[in-house]
Protein backbone atom coordinates (compact mmCIF):
# COMPACT_ATOMS: atom_id res chain seq x y z
CA UNK A 1 0.00 0.00 0.00
CA UNK A 2 1.29 3.43 -0.95
CA UNK A 3 1.86 5.69 2.09
CA UNK A 4 -0.48 8.66 2.53
CA UNK A 5 2.33 11.20 2.29
CA UNK A 6 3.42 9.76 -1.06
CA UNK A 7 -0.13 10.02 -2.38
CA UNK A 8 -0.39 13.58 -1.11
CA UNK A 9 2.91 14.51 -2.71
CA UNK A 10 1.63 13.07 -6.00
CA UNK A 11 -1.52 15.17 -5.60
CA UNK A 12 0.59 18.29 -5.07
CA UNK A 13 2.41 17.46 -8.30
CA UNK A 14 -0.89 17.37 -10.18
CA UNK A 15 -1.91 13.71 -9.93
CA UNK A 16 -5.58 13.87 -8.90
CA UNK A 17 -5.71 10.10 -8.48
CA UNK A 18 -3.47 10.48 -5.40
CA UNK A 19 -6.09 12.67 -3.75
CA UNK A 20 -8.91 10.35 -4.83
CA UNK A 21 -7.10 7.41 -3.21
CA UNK A 22 -6.74 9.38 0.04
CA UNK A 23 -10.47 10.14 0.02
CA UNK A 24 -11.37 6.50 -0.60
CA UNK A 25 -8.94 5.33 2.06
CA UNK A 26 -10.10 7.63 4.86
CA UNK A 27 -13.65 8.85 4.23
CA UNK A 28 -15.54 6.16 6.17
CA UNK A 29 -13.36 6.49 9.25
CA UNK A 30 -13.60 10.27 9.10
CA UNK A 31 -17.39 10.17 8.86
CA UNK A 32 -17.61 7.78 11.82
CA UNK A 33 -15.22 9.98 13.81
CA UNK A 34 -17.23 13.14 13.11
CA UNK A 35 -20.42 11.27 14.07
CA UNK A 36 -19.03 10.92 17.59
CA UNK A 37 -19.49 14.69 17.86
CA UNK A 38 -22.59 15.31 15.77
CA UNK A 39 -24.60 12.08 16.25
CA UNK A 40 -26.02 12.56 12.74
CA UNK A 41 -24.75 10.41 9.90
CA UNK A 42 -25.80 12.69 7.05
CA UNK A 43 -24.34 15.81 8.60
CA UNK A 44 -21.13 13.95 9.42
CA UNK A 45 -20.94 12.75 5.83
CA UNK A 46 -21.40 16.32 4.55
CA UNK A 47 -18.79 17.59 6.97
CA UNK A 48 -16.29 14.95 5.85
CA UNK A 49 -16.83 16.10 2.26
CA UNK A 50 -16.21 19.68 3.37
CA UNK A 51 -12.96 18.63 5.02
CA UNK A 52 -11.77 16.91 1.85
CA UNK A 53 -12.87 19.92 -0.22
CA UNK A 54 -10.89 22.21 2.07
CA UNK A 55 -7.79 20.06 1.64
CA UNK A 56 -8.31 19.99 -2.11
CA UNK A 57 -8.69 23.78 -2.33
CA UNK A 58 -5.87 24.55 0.13
CA UNK A 59 -3.25 21.84 -0.40
CA UNK A 60 -0.43 24.07 0.83
CA UNK A 61 -1.85 24.25 4.37
CA UNK A 62 -1.04 20.62 5.22
CA UNK A 63 1.88 20.50 7.64
CA UNK A 64 3.94 17.42 6.96
CA UNK A 65 5.02 17.18 10.59
CA UNK A 66 1.71 15.32 11.07
CA UNK A 67 0.65 12.17 9.29
CA UNK A 68 -2.02 12.94 6.72
CA UNK A 69 -4.67 10.97 8.62
CA UNK A 70 -3.90 12.91 11.80
CA UNK A 71 -4.22 16.21 9.94
CA UNK A 72 -7.49 15.02 8.39
CA UNK A 73 -9.00 14.07 11.76
CA UNK A 74 -7.79 17.33 13.35
CA UNK A 75 -9.66 19.24 10.63
CA UNK A 76 -12.71 17.02 11.10
CA UNK A 77 -12.73 17.65 14.84
CA UNK A 78 -12.45 21.42 14.36
CA UNK A 79 -15.26 21.45 11.79
CA UNK A 80 -17.51 19.36 14.03
CA UNK A 81 -16.93 21.60 17.03
CA UNK A 82 -17.55 24.72 14.92
CA UNK A 83 -20.76 23.16 13.64
CA UNK A 84 -21.94 22.37 17.17
CA UNK A 85 -21.22 25.93 18.27
CA UNK A 86 -23.24 27.35 15.39
CA UNK A 87 -26.13 24.90 15.56
CA UNK A 88 -27.59 24.37 18.98
CA UNK A 89 -29.98 21.67 17.79
CA UNK A 90 -28.65 18.50 16.17
CA UNK A 91 -30.81 15.71 14.72
CA UNK A 92 -30.07 12.23 15.95
CA UNK A 93 -29.53 9.20 13.71
CA UNK A 94 -28.64 5.84 15.13
CA UNK A 95 -25.19 4.44 14.45
CA UNK A 96 -27.00 1.11 14.04
CA UNK A 97 -28.36 2.34 10.70
CA UNK A 98 -24.89 2.09 9.19
CA UNK A 99 -24.18 -0.94 7.02
CA UNK A 100 -21.05 -3.00 7.45
CA UNK A 101 -18.89 -3.27 4.37
CA UNK A 102 -16.60 -5.99 3.05
CA UNK A 103 -18.60 -8.90 4.49
CA UNK A 104 -18.03 -12.10 2.53
CA UNK A 105 -21.20 -14.02 3.35
CA UNK A 106 -24.51 -13.80 5.16
CA UNK A 107 -22.92 -15.47 8.19
CA UNK A 108 -20.18 -12.82 8.20
CA UNK A 109 -22.79 -10.06 8.04
CA UNK A 110 -24.75 -11.52 10.96
CA UNK A 111 -21.62 -12.10 13.05
CA UNK A 112 -20.19 -8.65 12.28
CA UNK A 113 -23.52 -6.93 12.96
CA UNK A 114 -23.89 -8.68 16.31
CA UNK A 115 -20.37 -7.84 17.48
CA UNK A 116 -20.42 -4.37 15.95
CA UNK A 117 -23.67 -3.47 17.69
CA UNK A 118 -22.36 -4.69 21.03
CA UNK A 119 -19.23 -2.57 20.71
CA UNK A 120 -21.18 0.44 19.39
CA UNK A 121 -23.61 0.24 22.30
CA UNK A 122 -20.74 -0.13 24.78
CA UNK A 123 -18.97 2.89 23.30
CA UNK A 124 -22.18 4.93 23.58
CA UNK A 125 -22.31 4.19 27.31
CA UNK A 126 -18.79 5.48 27.91
CA UNK A 127 -17.76 9.04 28.70
CA UNK A 128 -17.18 10.97 25.43
CA UNK A 129 -13.48 11.28 26.20
CA UNK A 130 -13.17 7.49 26.61
CA UNK A 131 -15.11 6.69 23.47
CA UNK A 132 -13.05 9.15 21.44
CA UNK A 133 -9.80 7.57 22.66
CA UNK A 134 -11.03 4.05 21.84
CA UNK A 135 -12.19 5.10 18.37
CA UNK A 136 -8.98 6.93 17.51
CA UNK A 137 -6.53 4.39 18.92
CA UNK A 138 -8.15 1.06 18.21
CA UNK A 139 -10.73 1.55 15.48
CA UNK A 140 -8.74 4.04 13.40
CA UNK A 141 -5.24 2.87 14.32
CA UNK A 142 -3.77 6.20 15.40
CA UNK A 143 -0.64 6.19 17.52
CA UNK A 144 -0.62 7.70 21.01
CA UNK A 145 1.11 10.83 19.67
CA UNK A 146 -1.40 11.22 16.84
CA UNK A 147 -4.31 10.70 19.21
CA UNK A 148 -2.80 13.27 21.57
CA UNK A 149 -2.57 15.78 18.72
CA UNK A 150 -6.18 15.19 17.66
CA UNK A 151 -7.55 15.34 21.21
CA UNK A 152 -5.25 18.24 22.11
CA UNK A 153 -3.85 16.49 25.19
CA UNK A 154 -0.37 15.35 26.26
CA UNK A 155 0.67 11.80 25.33
CA UNK A 156 0.87 10.84 29.01
CA UNK A 157 -2.79 11.79 29.45
CA UNK A 158 -3.75 9.70 26.43
CA UNK A 159 -1.96 6.67 27.93
CA UNK A 160 -3.97 6.99 31.14
CA UNK A 161 -7.17 7.76 29.26
CA UNK A 162 -6.66 4.76 26.98
CA UNK A 163 -6.10 2.42 29.91
CA UNK A 164 -9.20 3.64 31.70
CA UNK A 165 -11.26 3.51 28.51
CA UNK A 166 -10.25 -0.10 27.81
CA UNK A 167 -11.15 -1.11 31.35
CA UNK A 168 -14.53 0.62 31.08
CA UNK A 169 -15.19 -1.02 27.69
CA UNK A 170 -14.31 -4.41 29.17
CA UNK A 171 -16.65 -3.81 32.11
CA UNK A 172 -19.56 -2.76 29.88
CA UNK A 173 -19.10 -5.66 27.45
CA UNK A 174 -18.82 -8.21 30.24
CA UNK A 175 -22.06 -6.93 31.75
CA UNK A 176 -23.65 -7.56 28.37
CA UNK A 177 -22.37 -11.15 28.33
CA UNK A 178 -19.46 -10.62 25.93
CA UNK A 179 -15.88 -11.70 26.55
CA UNK A 180 -13.25 -9.00 26.17
CA UNK A 181 -9.49 -9.21 26.55
CA UNK A 182 -7.32 -6.18 27.26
Amino acid sequence: MIPDKTLYRAFLEGDISGFEELVLRHRHNLVYFIMQYLKDFHTAEDMAQEVFAYIYLHPDRYLTKYEFKTYLFMLGKRRAIDYLRKNSRVNMVSVDDLQLEDAKSLEDIIYQNENSKAVQEAIKEMKPEYSQAIILLYLNGFSLAETAAIMDKPVSSIKVLSHRAKNKLKEILQKGGYAYEI
